[in-house]
């Protein structure tokens, strides 16, 4: 209770922010393609790097990362009802993506992946989802893709501030505020949000049994799974000139859920509760001098993260890590240029179930990157990184990417692009040194991916478009998996496994009258198999688990004046969930709704009203097996602005 009054204060402290996010519908030909952080595309043709667009992004604000990208892109989760979300891009599993805050990788380092629930959309600007592998650049765990949460850098001249209220059905609420304040050369952004969610959601349970009556099924409604959240990212902003600035961002986290019991448990012991508790400090620091051709950028960070389950504190489960990052870019001329760097990290593992011996473990890498255009045709990239662990073995991984601008004509362009990378993930915390079951010999976990697309823009006086088709192959070995060996489960090098798929996103732009639209489509057919595997199973040659083969995503918005209308759907494909040909998920399709209003555009005092219906046709639907999920609900928004 004493943090909440705390952080409620903080809220008070600093009611305020942006200036309006209203959904405004862009008038230019070119869509933005890079975030924030990184500039990702530019030592790295030929890779696929999706932006989430404004007008979906803005309409995911009181949601979690999970619910943005899976109404973005049809990308498979496992999830439950709130509590837990995992991601698995290109078939892989939930470790093989890492999320990125500035130069770190959030990903735990104990289980090796994040809870995609967990992370708030409201704290950030913009969001950048990386397809494929991309270790060369991103270190361990980026064999399936990447994620880049961005800040963008107002450089606010005055004060903005801004007051978000959501409330919704099964209890949801949201209370955020934002505040950004400036002379043009220093800037304070404070940013925080409080989350919670009874999720008492009614829904038909299959498991009852009444014999006598032929009774199998039962409504029922869901207990112990509520969701509270909380958290702050403060940022310190310096300009000393045009092209060198500080840049200081701490992000705290707060997130606790009893974790949701599935359908059975939920009907015969509806008392029965699980408690889960997560805290995390993440602070990271850089300095950018890019006043000459010779540019060099310092950073450093470090993280902190408690887990508590069941509020057994005897259990700990605790790391900490220390990093600095350090590079020097030359553009040597207008067409070439290099990047030369060294990342270092020091981390701290503190685990109950582990061995008091082990007392910190380090990582060393160095990279090496290459950009080159020819012609104002053809861009060329070379990516090289060579890791290095405490008494472990990391592989080399090379990547190599062309961008070819096969056609440039009045009214459109056609581009091909091609990439080729290596891969690799270091094993856990827990594959490690888990007692008992933990490897210490365990592999690195290895993959090549193969990528091949082409781009097509085109656009006139009132539309604009893009059609984007790309064909990959990953293949996947020594994939880590954790084997019954009787008394108890140990971690070995399992299986080999292939991924292979068509990906096609689609948007258009245009406008009748004076209503503004854009509309679109995104598809996706992803055939992951294990090949090989140590484990005598049926399932080899076959689907793996909760990778659906088919996945598509479809919106669009209208904006008339002050309105705008928004509808959206996803549709996953049916779902295996374990090496048996039983517990197969259902295909479903999610259909959502948004409505808004803008008050005020033009004014000091922006006041944006929105109406969301959540699975506007009732579907019944599982994302994880035996875990019920809610059908149609309500959310409602307001979003106060004052510059």
């Amino acid at each position: 209770m004493r943090r909440f009054v705390v952080f409620g204060l903080l809220i008070i402290a600093c009611s305020a922010p942006t200036g309006a996010q209203q959904l405004l519908l862009a008038d230019t030909i070119q869509l933005e393609e890079i975030i924030s952080y990184g500039k990702l595309q530019k030592y790295q043709s030929g890779a696929k790097i999706e932006k989430i667009a404004n007008a979906g992004f803005n309409l995911a604000q009181d949601g979690n990362l999970e619910q943005l990208l899976s109404r973005a892109f049809p990308v498979s989760f496992k999830a439950d009802a709130g509590g837990l979300s995992t991601i698995r891009i290109r078939g892989t599993a939930p470790g093989h993506t890492s999320v990125n805050f500035g130069g770190i990788d959030i990903n735990s380092l104990t289980l090796g992946q994040s809870n995609m629930s967990s992370v708030p959309v409201y704290l950030f600007d913009e969001v950048g989802l990386q397809f494929g592998s991309s270790s060369s650049v991103n270190g361990s765990g980026s064999i399936g893709g990447a994620i880049h949460l961005g800040l963008k850098n107002n450089w606010t001249d005055g004060f903005k501030t801004q007051i978000r209220l959501a409330n919704g059905s099964f209890g949801e609420q949201l209370y955020g505020a934002k505040l950004f304040r400036g002379n043009g050369k220093f800037e304070w952004v404070t940013r925080a949000y409080y989350y919670r969610k009874t999720n008492d959601f009614t829904f038909v349970n299959p498991y009852y049994r009444d014999f006598e009556n032929k009774i199998f099924a039962i409504k029922d409604r869901q207990h112990n799974s509520g969701i509270e959240r909380m958290g702050l990212l403060q940022e310190l902003n310096y300009k000393f000139a045009e092209n060198e600035v500080l840049l200081v961002r701490a992000w705290l986290e707060n997130s606790g859920y009893d974790i949701q019991q599935n359908m059975q448990t939920n009907l015969y012991q509806p008392k029965y509760k699980e408690t889960y508790k997560d805290d995390h400090v993440r602070v990271w620091a850089e300095y950018k001098n890019q006043k000459r051709a010779f540019k060099y950028q310092l950073a450093g960070g470090s993280l902190f993260d408690n887990s508590v389950f069941n509020g057994n504190a005897a259990d700990y489960i605790q790391t900490s890590s220390y990093l600095t990052d350090v590079f020097v870019e030359h553009d040597y001329s207008k067409e070439a240029s290099y990047k030369i760097g060294a990342k270092a990290t020091r981390i701290y593992p503190r685990v109950y179930a582990y061995s008091k011996s082990i007392g910190f473990e380090d990582r060393v890498d160095f990279y090496f990157s290459y950009y080159h255009r020819f012609f104002n045709k053809l861009t060329a990239s070379v990516n090289l990184r060579q890791g290095n662990v405490t008494n472990y073995k990391v592989p080399f991984t090379p990547a190599l990417g062309l961008n070819f601008l096969a056609l440039s004509k009045q009214s459109y362009s056609v581009n091909v692009s091609g990439n080729i990378a290596k891969s690799y993930r270091v094993p856990t915390f827990n594959d490690r040194f888990w007692i008992p079951g933990g490897n210490p010999r365990l592999k690195p976990e290895k993959g090549m991916n193969y990528e091949l697309g082409t781009k097509f823009n085109f656009w006139g006086e009132n539309h604009s478009g893009n059609l984007k088709i790309n064909a990959f192959y990953l293949n996947i070995d020594d994939w880590i998996l954790w084997k019954s060996g009787g008394n108890f489960w140990y971690a070995e090098n399992i299986q080999k496994v292939e991924s292979k798929g068509i990906e096609i996103v689609t948007d258009l732009n245009y406008q009748i009258g004076k209503i503004k639209a854009v509309s679109g489509c995104n598809y996706s057919y992803t055939s992951t198999q294990r090949v090989n595997s140590l484990i005598s199973s049926n399932a080899i040659n076959r689907q793996l688990e909760y990778v659906p083969k088919h996945g598509a995503t479809v919106f669009h918005t209208s904006q008339f004046k002050n309105f705008d209308f928004t509808l959206d759907g996803s549709f996953i494909d049916r779902q295996y969930t374990d090496e048996e040909t039983k517990n197969i998920l259902d295909a479903y399709f999610l259909l959502n709704l948004n409505a808004g209003y803008a008050l005020l555009p033009q004014s000091n005092h922006k006041i944006r009203i929105n109406g969301a219906i959540k699975n506007l046709l009732n579907s019944n639907y599982q994302s994880g097996w035996g875990y019920a999920m809610p059908g149609i609900g309500y959310l409602i928004s307001l979003t106060y602005n004052f510059k």
